[in-house]
This record gives structure tokens, C-alpha cells and sequence, in this order.
């Protein structure tokens, strides 16, 4: 049940927001098992003229991709019998020179690779695939947790290696059973007028919108494991029911109980921050605000959004935003997300 003196006090810090340039427009979804509570404040777009923010806003996730839909693909993978966290990743790509990378590396970000791919702006999408291909570990793997974009084009790679398609795979295994009509890589059938704006980049032709924002994963066509997807508030609460209710969406099975059960462990529990498969796990030193309980999933993504998913209060947070718009300087959200879920947290009353 969610209390609606709470909602409104949510949603005036929303609102107090916008006006004070947190970010042009945002979408927050709280989720319960059985409910789902949507509000939409400010504006899609601010340039070259004003949109108004709704619910029909097509959001580019950036690394929310990770976990929403290259870490689900994985799990999937996993519960097919197709791969294991064991897996090595050159056994998959055959021309990835590091013999001793696992899935579990990469997933947890424990790999020791460099956090990003240098000068990858004055690279063809052949070279910095060959870059990946014969990057250099910094870091003893399975040492230290290093949040690096490379490990997840790796795992994206190692999708489209398995299924022969990774977009399609995504569509067939998490989109359609979840009905996220909205959601996909290179949603080039969608309503322009429909997606969020983000960064002014001249040398891309301007304000990016309905191509993805990713520079990296622009070379690489828009698909790719660690940033491309884009989705609405909607769809993506459609994801949150369906982990808050043990894998299963309005009776559709999409995961394993094992599965959930799985996401609930750390798997880096002797290291420098607390990872699950995928993502972030309970670690305070995320902004998590201050009532999260010891199974709680978190990401963000560059352009804003955040997801936040407590597994032993059965509840979810989405927050869909564009603070990239019109420049990425704009970083007032990272502070204000303590105090976004502490007042979402608020809302909740587990009967």
C-alpha cells in the first residue's frame, strides 16, 4: 500500500527539483508486487523548445543496460544450460586474449580491466573491437571490484555469440514476456517526439535525441552490453514487479526462484565493494538512502536513471531522468538520490 501524504511529499521533492536543476524532466515508478504508483514531472526536452515529460517518454537507460537487460540475458543463459559464471570468456571469443577471465569477472566487475577504452572517439568500431579483444589486465582478477563499460561489451559479445542475436534474444526472452512494448536497442520504429533529450554534442550533429547517447556504444550500431537500450517508466516497472514477485510476471515465468535467490547473494564479499550478479548490492557507499535492507539492488546510468530494488521489503524504486540535457555537467542528482529514496521509502507500508 503506498501513502498518499507520503506521494505528495515525493512529488513536491520532484517537482522542487526540476525547478532547481536537478534535471530537465524525470519519471519515478514505486513498485510493490501488486501495485504500481507512476508520477511524471518537468520536461523531456527543454531545447530547441519545450516538451512536457509524460508518460509516454522513450528514455535512453545507458548503463541501467547492464543490469535490465545483459545481466538478465546472462541469467538466462545460465538457466538454459548455455554458460555458467565459470565460463571462460575466451572459450566463447575465441580472439579475446585473456585466458583467465570468467563471466564471474566481468559481471562483477573483479575482472581488473581498465575502466574505459582510451581515445575510443578517434576509433573505427573495428579497432576498438580489437581493442577490447586484446585489452590488458590492470589488476590481478578476482582482486579488486573496478566498474569498467569494457567488461560488459565483452558479455554483450558473449550473447550474440550464444544466440547468434543478442537484440532478438532480449526481445524474445525478457521484453515480450514482459510485455515492454517500449523497450529495445536502435528503436528506430518509435515516435521521435516521444524520446527524452540529452547532451548538446556538436560533432554528433546537436541535441541526441532518439540515438543513443553512449559514445561507445554508438560505434558499435547501438547495440551492445554495456549501454543502448531505451525504455519508458512503465516497461521498465513492468521489470521490478516481476523480481518482486519471485521471476514471474501476471504468471509468466521469466526467471527461476533459484535465480532471484541467486541475486540476493554478494559475490564479492571479500573486496572493495558488495556486487551481485550484475549489480550493485546493498553497499553504502552508493546512494541508496538510508532505509534499504541487507537484499537491495542498485544501478544508475550515465544519463540519470536509477533503479533500486529491495528484495526483502518487496518494494522498487525507477527514477527515469535526462540530467545530460543539454550538457553532462549538470551532476545535481547524484546528491539528491539519498534523499529521493529516503522520501520513496517513506511511501511504502508493507501490510
Amino acid at each position: 500500500m503506498i501513502i498518499k501524504e507520503q506521494w505528495d511529499l515525493l512529488n513536491n521533492h520532484l517537482n522542487e527539483c526540476v525547478e532547481n536543476g536537478v534535471f530537465p524532466g524525470a519519471s519515478f515508478a514505486i513498485v510493490t508486487p501488486n501495485e504500481t504508483r507512476v508520477t511524471c514531472v518537468g520536461n523531456r526536452q527543454l531545447l530547441p523548445t519545450p516538451i512536457p515529460n509524460d508518460e509516454s517518454t522513450i528514455w535512453d537507460l545507458a548503463s541501467i543496460t547492464k543490469v535490465l537487460v545483459t545481466t538478465s540475458c546472462i541469467l538466462k543463459l545460465m538457466e538454459q544450460g548455455k554458460v555458467t559464471l565459470k565460463t571462460r570468456i575466451c572459450d566463447v571469443l575465441t580472439e579475446f586474449s585473456q585466458t583467465e577471465l570468467t563471466v564471474h569477472h566481468c559481471i562483477t566487475h573483479s575482472s581488473g580491466l581498465p575502466a574505459d577504452i582510451t581515445g575510443y572517439k578517434n576509433m573505427t568500431k573495428d579497432e576498438m573491437l580489437s581493442f577490447v579483444n586484446h585489452v590488458q589486465c590492470e589488476k590481478t582478477p578476482g582482486t579488486e571490484v573496478n566498474y569498467s563499460d569494457i567488461n560488459f561489451i565483452l558479455l554483450g559479445q558473449v550473447i550474440e555469440t550464444l544466440t547468434g542475436n543478442f537484440k532478438e534474444y532480449a526481445r524474445e526472452n525478457l521484453f515480450r514476456p514482459l510485455n515492454m512494448l517500449n523497450t529495445d536497442f536502435t528503436p528506430d520504429s518509435f515516435d521521435l517526439n516521444l524520446f527524452a533529450a540529452y547532451e548538446d554534442i556538436p560533432e554528433r550533429g546537436g541535441i541526441i535525441k532518439g540515438v543513443v547517447h553512449d559514445g561507445k556504444a554508438s560505434k558499435l550500431g547501438g547495440i551492445s552490453g554495456h549501454a543502448g537500450v531505451f525504455s519508458t517508466i512503465d516497461d521498465l516497472s513492468h521489470f521490478v514487479t516481476m523480481l518482486l514477485n519471485d521471476g514471474t510476471y501476471f504468471g509468466r515465468r521469466v526467471f527461476s526462484p533459484t535465480t532471484i535467490d541467486l541475486l540476493k547473494k554478494c559475490q564479492t564479499s571479500s573486496l572493495n565493494e558488495r556486487r551481485s550478479i550484475g549489480w550493485v548490492l546493498s553497499d553504502p557507499n552508493y546512494s541508496l538512502g538510508d532505509f534499504y535492507s541487507e537484499h537491495t539492488l542498485f544501478h544508475t546510468g550515465f544519463s540519470g536513471c536509477s533503479m533500486l530494488i529491495d528484495l526483502d521489503r518487496r518494494v522498487g524504486f525507477v527514477c527515469t531522468c535526462n540530467r545530460v540535457h543539454p550538457s553532462r555537467s549538470n551532476t545535481k542528482v547524484f546528491k539528491e538520490r539519498n534523499n529521493i529514496h529516503n522520501l520513496a521509502y517513506q511511501c511504502f507500508k508493507n501490510n
